[in-house]
């Protein structure tokens, strides 16, 4: 064979097949002696070689990238594996015009979390979130894992939200104002369960069985057990613009803990006075909750609503709690709220404050009630007007400011204050 035709046959060897190093390098130190091919050509053969196994070894090994939009995450060459790292970050300050109570101005912490997230053979997913904001497993949210048993179904088992609330279940970062409204004094939170989310072009249907929060101790006591279930339904959607519709229940059974307390604040977290409050309720055998769901996005404009309502159900008779909110948002750029599989996503603004934009501005109102009081319980009745500024400078970081006045409150305890408040988030 002429030396060009077996420099043109190694090339292609080395190109097309991956030959273990020792037998090539003997390989190649054969045809050297030999004359097949001069010491220029065997350095050159042995460099090509060095860069086709670096090349294999890096294909094999996992792709590490780093995205500002979405934390560190990390993904196999097969895209099987995956983990995300983030978190978030929120510091809220308030000033109170106490109206005659002492309710403490000052600033807080109001989440510090951090999450890592990802899947295992493409079907298994997984997340664990902790929030440094709240103590011991209080600091625990999402810890769970789901299997996805084919598209639009999946089922999952841990400790998760259950499935209640358009507002309650979207991410802070994704609801218009710095707190939820006075009915998320109904809100279940995260509780140890299983169950299945399941959905389809333009519906959810969310539904399982829960036990206790991971914090209850229920050493030497039955715990409570929760069945829960919310379905959603999308009746138009088209760009920016759609109408949301939804509908929630759930029935509890209290086990040997008795007890329940529903109560609320101002809206705002920097102060710990509750404004409306049942406080100990005993000999809760039972109880349920219903929810009605309602919003309409058409572009800039935002329109949402929910009613919710809980029965006790006890020796002494039946109690009847309930509560609603209506709000309204507008923005002032050329953004919308984002909507996904049921709840409302986090904003992307169109522009990146600082880079030559301006970032999304959004105007909100909001008025919300609760009512706490029935038969021998007087827990209170409370309706608060909320007005909010909106600055989300880019898709990770947003500022707030909000005046609220607590225009009624049933309770002769307290009075009817207001107050201004502001938060500054970072999410990633």
């Amino acid at each position: 064979m002429k030396p060009s035709h077996t420099l043109f046959a190694m090339s292609l060897m080395l190109s097309s097949v991956a030959f273990a190093g020792s037998e090539l390098d003997s390989l190649l130190g054969v045809l050297k002696a030999n004359g097949t091919i001069d010491e220029a050509q065997y350095q050159r053969l042995i460099a090509e070689q060095a860069s086709s196994k670096s090349e294999l070894a890096e294909a094999s090994l996992p792709r590490s990238t780093a995205d500002a939009s979405s934390g560190l995450k990390i993904v196999s060459a097969n895209k099987q594996f995956s983990a995300q790292l983030g978190g978030r970050v929120e510091v809220h300050g308030a000033v109170y015009n106490d109206d005659g109570i002492n309710m403490g101005d000052g600033t807080t912490l109001r989440r510090a979390r951090i999450y890592v997230k990802g899947k295992l053979y493409d079907d298994w997913q997984y997340k664990f979130e902790y929030d440094f904001a709240a103590s011991d497993l209080k600091g625990v949210k999402d810890a769970y894992l789901s299997y996805r048993l084919k598209e639009g179904t999946e089922l999952i088992a841990g400790n998760y939200r259950v499935p209640y609330s358009l507002e309650a279940l979207a991410s802070s970062h994704a609801n218009t104002f710095m707190e939820r409204s006075l009915g998320f004094a109904f809100k279940p939170g995260w509780h140890l369960g299983a169950g299945a989310n399941l959905s389809g072009a333009n519906w959810t249907w969310n539904t399982g069985v829960f036990g206790d929060t991971a914090d209850q101790n229920t050493a030497g006591e039955d715990g409570e057990w929760i069945v829960g279930s919310r379905l959603t339904w999308l009746p138009y959607q088209a760009n920016s613009s759609l109408v949301h519709l939804g509908i929630a229940g759930l029935y509890g059974d209290r086990g040997d803990h008795s007890d329940m307390t529903y109560k609320s604040g101002p809206e705002s977290k920097v102060t710990k006075i509750n404004l409306v409050d049942t406080k100990k309720i005993t000999g809760v055998d039972s109880y349920s909750q219903t929810g009605l769901e309602a919003a309409l996005t058409l572009n800039r404009f935002n329109l949402q609503a929910e009613y919710m309502a809980a029965t006790l159900r006890r020796g002494e008779g039946d109690l009847n709690f309930d509560g609603w909110y209506i709000q309204s948002s507008y923005f002032l750029t050329a953004d919308s709220r984002s909507y996904k599989k049921g709840r409302y996503a986090p904003v992307k603004p169109r522009s990146i404050l600082g880079r030559n934009g301006i970032g999304a501005w959004e105007l909100a109102v909001r008025l919300s009630e609760v009512d706490l009081s029935d038969a021998d319980i007087f827990g209170g009745q409370q309706q608060d007007l909320t007005l909010g500024l909106n600055v989300y400078a880019t898709p990770q970081i947003r500022f707030s400011a909000e005046y609220i006045e607590v225009l009624a409150t049933s309770n002769p305890k307290t009075a009817e204050p207001e107050l201004f408040q502001l938060r500054a988030e970072w999410v990633l």
